[in-house]
């Protein structure tokens, strides 16, 4: 060891915020996209699958697939926002160690001064 203060781990100020901060509209797209493209389309309009193929149940296995990708569309999106939110509590705990051991190694420097 060197005895530099920033031997070991070391994080950049701002690494978790700015990694929270790029990700957050991957999430918010990923929602968005299924809003827009795939909600619009969970139902065939008109006779998409013919009267027969409403009867034999193809459009509703249609219609309950498009609702399951929007479902998951959704919570893939609610899992990039969660990533966020996990790198920004990780920054602050990050902070809150980094200031306890600041504080120990200011009160040994005094005891030991």
């Amino acid at each position: 060891m060197d005895g530099t203060p920033h031997a070991g781990f070391r994080v950049e100020d701002g690494a978790y915020e700015h990694y929270a901060r790029g990700i957050d509209p991957a999430g918010d797209d990923v929602r968005q996209a299924g809003q827009r493209h795939i909600a619009p389309n969970v139902e065939l309009a008109g006779d998409g699958f013919s009267t027969m193929g409403s009867e034999a149940g193809l459009a509703g296995a249609y219609a309950a697939r498009m609702r399951g990708i929007q479902e998951r569309l959704d919570r893939l999106g609610g899992g990039w926002r969660s990533m966020a939110d996990a790198a920004r509590r990780t920054s602050h705990n990050y902070d809150v160690v980094e200031a306890e051991q600041q504080a120990t190694l200011d009160r040994l420097g005094r005891e030991l001064g």
